[in-house]
Formats: structure tokens, sequence, C-alpha cells
């Protein structure tokens, strides 16, 4: 073997090696940089860090004739394109001494792929919190930009919307539309409604919304969505026509050979051909009748609007007196698979209160919770980010699990935070450290809150509006020794920065009525 040809252990531990000191001119090793770059969220003095130390060895590339192209600051290309989300607040006397000198964003990485869990109580700040984040990747006007951060890759945004009363007014996330080009998706029969909410709400606040009926492309149909929808049943059960329904589609299915467009047409005409029962002939004629409100089956139709664009907002809003919230769950979960595979660009996916359709047992519920649990744990490949707002943290516990943002605003019922404590690492591993306050103590229901669990809660019930606890394992949070530290186990309090877009989530006052 050669002097000059490296051994087999050295080749090897070629790929064994993390960067760690590789290049005492590298501002910080690959594997921080790698840590930064995929950081939901970068402490301010962790970005001025490592700037500082970019800016070092530029100074050493000039002063040793290096080639200065090969200098490029590696912060800059690690970290693309990001926004402020907000702050961590510090002592109260001292922020109002000294009002703003003191303040350091908290940075939302919008070039690498997230997902966040925000809840609380009514008027906690949730909604305020998630327009906040919509705002940072869908922006594309500089002069606001300037005040926030940089979004040279704007993300595409699509935000789910229902509400079984019809006075809750229009979503909060349609106040983005003073600054953010958005269309919003109604349900045909609350069309004029919602189109008339929808247009003072623009009027009010100087912006532009477009209202559309939704309207299912044929294109969008294939047998697995067009399954999901007519089978639809309350709290688990299959409707009775669905063997004979399963059984036409798998017939058409075979002849296709499990390729080519869904044909509606025919598979109308299969269901005409075969006897259903009367039992069975009512609860198919309804749901064929809903399934066709939804349909544009007009040929060369181009109104496609679940195709999302750069620096746009996509607003499905299924309030209707005629509509369940398992119906709309089908629905959102048949727009959201077409939304995910036709756009192209980067994308924001936001569950706006969450708790209105998303808290019973039923198969609709199940299934557009499973669509949203792949999406988050697919979302690297999906180039998605993700955000539930919800006032009930138990609508499903996985979701708490998978988010790689929990933000839990003010609430006050000990159940949502003995919920929160068996899935947030932090909490957890604060109660395990608790000891018994007393022996012999009894059922497990009745025991004393331990010390630290009464602090946190006292912490969580005392959050300001706008504020709340921000746990973060991975957030990049300081600099040591050329490596970034991560939150890991930790939490924080957090204040949310306020709107640069119109904001829409004021109480509504008797003296303002």
């Amino acid at each position: 073997m050669s002097s000059q040809e490296p051994s087999e252990l050295a080749r090897y531990q070629l790929l064994l090696s993390h960067g760690q000191g590789s290049d005492i001119n590298r501002p910080a090793s690959e594997a921080a940089l790698q840590e930064m770059r995929m950081a939901p969220l970068v402490w301010w003095d962790v970005k001025e860090e490592l700037s500082r130390m970019d800016s070092s060895r530029a100074e050493s590339s000039t002063s040793n004739n290096t080639d200065e192209s090969t200098a490029k600051s590696d912060t800059e290309e690690a970290l693309r394109q990001y926004a402020m989300l907000g702050h961590i607040p510090t002592d109260p006397a001292r922020e109002v001494a000294e009002p703003t000198v003191n303040i350091k964003p908290v940075l939302l990485n919008t070039n690498s792929p997230w997902s966040a869990f925000l809840c609380g109580s009514q008027g906690s700040g949730k909604s305020h919190t998630l327009s906040c984040m919509l705002e940072n990747c869908l922006l594309t006007n500089k002069q606001l930009l300037s005040h926030i951060g940089k979004n040279p890759n704007p993300l595409a945004g699509l935000v789910f919307h229902y509400d079984s009363c019809q006075g809750s007014g229009v979503c909060e996330a349609a106040y983005l539309c003073s600054q953010i080009p958005t269309t919003v998706l109604v349900s045909p029969s609350n069309y004029l409604r919602l189109k008339e909410q929808y247009k003072k709400m623009s009027d009010d606040h100087g912006g532009d919304v477009k209202v559309r009926k939704l309207r299912l492309l044929s294109k969008y149909l294939d047998t697995e969505r067009v399954k999901t929808l007519m089978a639809v049943g309350k709290e688990g059960e299959m409707p009775l026509y669905m063997q004979l329904l399963v059984k036409i589609l798998r017939d058409m299915a075979r002849k296709t050979g499990g390729v080519g467009a869904f044909d509606y047409h025919a598979f109308k005409k299969e269901l005409e051909e075969t006897a259903f029962l009367d039992r069975q002939s009512g609860p198919l004629k309804m749901r064929i009748e809903l399934l066709e409100s939804f349909l544009n089956l007009s040929a060369g139709s181009k109104s496609d609007y679940l195709t999302g664009e750069p620096g746009t907002l996509t607003i499905i809003d299924l309030t209707d007196p005629v509509i369940d919230a398992d119906s709309a769950c089908v629905l959102f979960d048949i727009c959201l698979s077409v939304f995910i595979a036709q756009t192209e660009c980067g994308k924001i996916v936001a569950v706006d209160e969450a708790h209105n359709y998303m808290s019973n047992d039923s198969t609709a519920v199940k299934t557009f919770t499973d669509k949203l649990l792949k999406t988050v744990r697919e979302q690297r490949h999906l180039a998605a980010r993700v955000v539930i707002a919800t006032q009930e943290p138990t609508i499903n516990t996985q979701l708490l699990d998978l988010c790689s943002i929990t933000m839990v605003h003010r609430c006050t019922s000990p159940a949502w935070f003995a919920v929160l404590k068996k899935h947030i690492a932090a909490l957890y591993l604060s109660s395990m450290s608790n000891t018994p306050m007393e022996e012999g103590e009894v059922e497990e229901g009745n025991k004393e809150m331990a010390k630290d669990d009464k602090a946190l809660f006292q912490q969580i019930v005392r959050l300001k509006l706008g504020e709340s606890l921000l746990f973060c394992p991975t957030a990049a949070v300081r600099v040591a020794g050329g490596a970034i530290e991560r939150m890991v186990d930790a939490c924080v309090r957090f204040r949310t920065r306020q709107r640069v877009t119109a904001d829409g989530g004021l109480s509504k006052l008797a003296g303002n009525e």
C-alpha cells in the first residue's frame, strides 16, 4: 500500500467525523451550522455571535491573502430567511425604565420546516401568535419586512376554519388581507352571508379579500378521497351502503388498473344501477348531494384555487348551518391533500380554532387528524410548516408529541395542565423531580399539586395577553465554544410581537357596539 494512501481505518473515520474542530478558520463546526439551519427558533445572540465569528474569519482571510470568495458568511447561508416572532420578557421594572434597550428578538426560521402547537384559553393570544407566524412566512412588502426580518422566498399559506356558531365572525387570519393577497373559499350554501362579512372586514381595514365558492375539480377526486367523503358516520359507525360502494370503487379501479383520472360520471352511473335498500338509499343520497354541492364538473374549468402561490394566503372557511363538523373535516382532509400535492413552493398550513371541529372521536375527525399527523411527520420532505391553534390541548395528544414548537398561553384548567405535563418534556421532567407532599397520600386524583408543578401552573395562569410558556427543544439559544446550545428540556416565558397587518383579535366590548 502506498504511503500516500489513507489506511482503511482512516477512510472509515472520514464518515464518522461530525466536523468538530476540523478547520480552525471556520466560525462554527458544520454540525453547529446545520443545527442553526434546521432550528425552528433562533435567539438574537446566537445570530450575532456567529456573525461576529464570521467577521473575524473574513479579516483573518484578508490578512493572510486568502481568496475572499471562499469566505462568504456561513451564518447568512445557514439562516437565509427569518422573521422576528417575539422576545423573552425581562424584569417588569426594568422594562418600564428601559423599554427597548434590553429587548432582543427571538427569530422564527422560515426557511426550514417546523410545526407548532398553540393552546390556551379564549382571548389569551393564540390567534395573534398564529397571525404573526403567517406574516413571517408570507409577507413580501419590503417596507414592512424591514421591521421584522427577511423573506426572499415567501411561502404559500393555507388556513382551515370552521365554527358552528354563525355569529362568530370571520376567520382572524383573514385580517392579513391588508398586506397579503387573500382568497377565502366558502361553502356554496353560505356563500352570500360570508361574502358580505369578509367584504365588510376588508373594507374596514383597507384590504382586498376574494371570496369564492369551494368547488373541487374532478381532477382532485380519486378512489380514496371519494371513499373518505362517502364514509362519514357518527361515532365511528360505517354507513350501511358502504359495502356496496366500496365494491363499486374497487371494480372501477380494477378496470383502469389504478391509473388515470377518477371518472365521477361513471361512478354516478354505477350507483344508479345498483340496487340499494330503502334504509341505505336515504343516507347515500344525502352524501351524494353534499359531494356534488362542492364539485365543479365543468369541462375545462381553470378555477383552481387550491394551488398555492408564493406570498398568498388561502382560507377555507366552512362555517355553515347545514355543514356539521364531520363533513367539514372530510372536506378539509381532501383540500389539505390537494394543496400539499399541487403547491410547488414552500408552504405553511394552519388549523385555526381546532377545538371547534376536532374534539370528537368520529371517523372523519380521526381521518383528518391522521392526515395532519402524517404532514407533520413528513414536513421535511413536503417543505411544510404546520400550526395547530386550539383552546383545548386534549384534541389529540399526538400533535403535542410531534410538534417542534409548543406555546402554552394563559389557561386556568388543572386538567389541561395535567395533559400538558405528560406530553411536554420540560413539564414532565419537572414533575419527575418532585417528591410526594406527604406519605400515605390518598388516590391520585386528590393528591396535592407538587411544589414545582404548582409554581409552573401559577406561571401559566398569570401569563399576560400575548404571553406564553415556550417549549422548543431544538431552538438555538446560545453559542458556547463555537457550538450552538439548544433549549433541550427547558422552557421560557415568551411574548409575541405586535402585528404589522390589521389586528382582528380585539374583544368586542359593550361600549364599542
